[in-house]
């Protein structure tokens, strides 16, 4: 892997009628499901007095969750695609079915601790994520669970900790920016709240993936490195 970036625009222009299929089977149905059900949460929930409601922490909970689950069959698209698969896009949601089990529990620990540090002072949840981030996708790339990848993707989060948090600040600021803008020319047509659900949808369709290629074409490039890296320390 030498550009991940131009890799991930390859990718994502090239194969994107295979990446539709991806979103509207798995990350389609994520969204709606969490659109509906943090909704309902901020319905139901009372407003307190204070840095954060009930609802907020249910909302930072969930949207983790399924920003961590979700990566899988993108990830494992990505891979299939670096190495030459032909049946990429077959591999990649049988993957999401087959691993989908584990990797969701993964997402669920990691979603509370860090909610627990973003509601305590944001820095322990931004690092703990940063430092358990490539973890999933160890696990995707060798096949195996995440408690068995944890050593080497810990590692890989703890050598490129910098570069992981900048890659997914630039990119969620991108899609922040871009998301007021389309939501500020919205509101000038209409008022409608599901115009503006949908809107948000189909925004988070369109840069979720092409975040989630870029993050798996780094960290291919940083496991090849260190993998050459152990090698010739053995040779050595």
């Amino acid at each position: 892997m030498i550009k991940p970036l131009k890799f991930t625009w390859e990718i994502y222009t090239g194969k994107f009628e295979k990446l539709l299929v991806i979103m509207l089977l798995t990350t389609l149905p994520l969204l709606i499901v969490h659109s509906l059900v943090t909704n309902y949460v901020y319905a139901i929930t009372p407003n307190l007095i204070g840095v954060y409601s009930v609802a907020d922490i249910y909302y930072g909970f969930l949207t983790l969750l399924l920003y961590l689950f979700a990566q899988i069959p993108y990830i494992s698209f990505v891979l299939a695609e670096y190495e030459g698969n032909e049946h990429s896009l077959k591999h990649a949601l049988y993957i999401f079915i087959i691993n989908g089990f584990t990797i969701f529990l993964f997402s669920c620990i990691v979603s509370l601790i860090s909610t627990i540090g973003f509601m305590l002072f944001v820095v322990p949840g931004l690092i703990l994520l940063s430092l358990v981030f490539p973890i999933p996708y160890i696990s995707i790339f060798d096949e195996k669970s995440v408690w068995k990848s944890f050593k080497e993707g810990f590692r890989l989060g703890k050598k490129h900790f910098f570069k992981l948090l900048l890659i997914v600040f630039i990119s969620g600021m991108a899609e922040l920016i871009f998301g007021i803008f389309v939501t500020a020319q919205l509101f000038n047509i209409t008022s409608s709240y599901a115009a503006q659900i949908i809107t948000q949808i189909v925004l988070n369709l369109l840069f979720y993936p092409f975040i989630i290629i870029l993050l798996t074409s780094y960290m291919i490039k940083w496991r090849e490195k260190q993998e050459v890296l152990e090698v010739n320390v053995e040779e050595a």
